[in-house]
């Protein structure tokens, strides 16, 4: 490699999304020796094509980027897909609870990644092809992963299947949940995987590890059964997990039945009245759609106000920043909702403090929130797009998101309440999941929306739907507006009891 480090564009994505994709690193003619010898020798034993790529130059630049130095081979090489419990087995990773061999670090410009999947693509994969899928942003997540997201049975819209071309190389942090999904390509699926562990990471279950035991001190025959457990734990690498040695504070014994053993002063509370799964999607991704909450006649009194007062919309400016993909007119604005003359503000009032609004933001940001105005976005076609906004680095007070102790702490919380469909063809609003835990600066293209590098997410909803996002803390911004339909959202502000409006 030419440089001595990461750019801060890789570094920003491998540390918001958990994942990096490396393009064109194979030469058209490393991948067909590593294809010919798959066709003529199959994988076991690997062909020498194939074991090359361990130590491949480019790799190991980036291990040692990401890793750190003296990294280490955790895993052998396999071709995703060839094991037969690969497929449809439940997504591996996360960070709930949390694995101090395989986490994620980043603090003070220095960033740690306990383990790391390297995946090399040997033939294309295209959109919709399965195989290899991830959750972005879930190596930092706080809150334990819903079954239904781990077994696909219901993914939330989370799970991602990179698009790779042949020769490309992933890097996913192992803590990023992945797994892999039937395969739907129309040629063979070439994705070949090695794992990697930091310097001071414990190792996986090595499988072709012999029961050979290692030979112990004579001393050692002479401890108890709880302290030769103890001691062995250094090398229990042998029998993951090591053994549990519990106690009451008075006696010690070796419970023979648990897995891991972890006690928490902490217990779910079924009297929070915090949905699971709303819980999870808002630590992960730093927003939250509540579907149909206004009903069509509570629509029509709405959209019949902003048409009433059509002649009060003000144009501001285009708020792309030079942006090319985003580029166009003067947004028009209808502000002062709630203080339009009766009945032409009741539908607007009646947003302030609605239960499922409320409901949520108590759990977002704690009680004692407060509401500021109401503005309503009425984008016609060839209205500008917003670039990029907000995010959690620099830190400053109010746009941080912690979660601790069980509770969600957002200083500023955005409602905008959808009064038409709107698509992705459409346009509008759009987000960088997992952009409020960001530790590097935002790249420019990101900004723009000109070099998005895969992370930029469009949020489509019906009308009725309530979008609930991090106003400080969450990266966001949206498309032009192309449709001949005006866009119709009305956005709502609510600032935490510690914040000054």
């Amino acid at each position: 490699m030419d440089r001595e480090q990461m750019s801060n564009e890789e570094n920003y994505c491998f540390d918001v999304a958990g994942y990096l994709i490396v393009r064109d690193v194979l030469t058209r003619e490393d991948l067909e020796a590593c294809n010919r010898d798959i066709d003529q020798k199959g994988t076991a034993p690997l062909p020498e094509s194939l074991e090359k790529l361990r130590d491949h130059p480019v790799l190991e630049w980036y291990l040692n980027q990401i890793c750190g130095e003296e990294f280490q081979l955790d895993r052998k090489p396999r071709l995703i897909g060839e094991a037969g419990n690969d497929v449809g087995s439940p997504l591996v990773g996360g960070n709930e609870p949390r694995d101090l061999a395989r986490s994620y670090y980043q603090q003070n410009d220095a960033r740690f990644c306990q383990g790391v999947l390297a995946v090399w693509a040997l033939e294309d994969v295209d959109e919709g092809d399965g195989g290899f899928v991830l959750i972005p942003a879930s190596h930092k997540n706080y809150v334990e992963t819903p079954e239904d997201v781990l077994t696909g049975a219901d993914d939330m819209g989370l799970t991602v299947q990179p698009s790779l071309k042949a020769g490309d190389l992933l890097l996913c942090a192992e803590t990023t949940l992945h797994g892999v999904r039937p395969w739907q390509g129309a040629g063979p699926q070439r994705l070949l995987a090695y794992g990697y562990i930091a310097k001071t990471a414990r190792q996986s279950i090595d499988a072709d590890a012999t029961d050979e035991k290692e030979s112990l001190p004579e001393w050692m025959a002479e401890l108890t059964p709880v302290q030769r457990a103890v001691m062995q734990g250094q090398n229990f690498h042998r029998a993951y997990p090591p053994p549990v040695v519990k106690s009451d504070g008075k006696t010690c014994r070796i419970d023979e039945s648990s897995g891991l053993y972890h006690p928490s002063l902490y217990i779910r509370d079924p009297e929070s009245e915090i949905e699971e799964k709303e819980l999870y999607f808002w630590d992960l991704c730093g927003h939250l759609v509540v579907r149909n909450v206004m009903d069509p006649a509570w629509l029509e009194a709405a959209n019949e106000a902003i048409d009433k007062f059509a002649d009060q919309i003000v144009v501001g400016g285009a708020p792309d920043k030079g942006s090319k993909t985003l580029a166009g007119t003067g947004r028009p604005d209808l502000g002062g909702l709630f203080e339009l003359p009766k009945p032409y503000c009741d539908p607007f009032r009646e947003m302030i403090a609605h239960p499922a609004i409320i409901h949520r933001l108590n759990w977002m940001e704690g009680s004692g929130f407060r509401c500021g105005n109401a503005t309503a976005i009425c984008s016609v076609k060839g209205t500008a797009g917003h670039a990029m906004h907000s995010g959690s680095d620099p830190a400053r007070p109010g746009n941080s998101y912690m979660f601790q102790n069980g509770r969600t702490y957002c200083d500023s919380v955005n409602v905008a309440w959808q009064l038409r469909d709107v698509t992705e063809a459409d346009g509008g609003f759009i987000c960088l999941p997992g952009s409020h835990k960001a530790r590097y600066p935002m790249p420019p293209g990101v900004q723009s929306c000109d070099e998005p590098m895969g992370l930029i997410r469009h949020v489509s909803m019906k009308a009725g739907d309530v979008l609930m996002f991090m106003a400080g803390a969450q990266t966001h911004g949206a498309y032009p507006w192309q449709s001949e339909t005006e866009r119709r959202t009305v956005l709502m502000n609510y600032m935490g009891r510690h914040m000054v409006l």
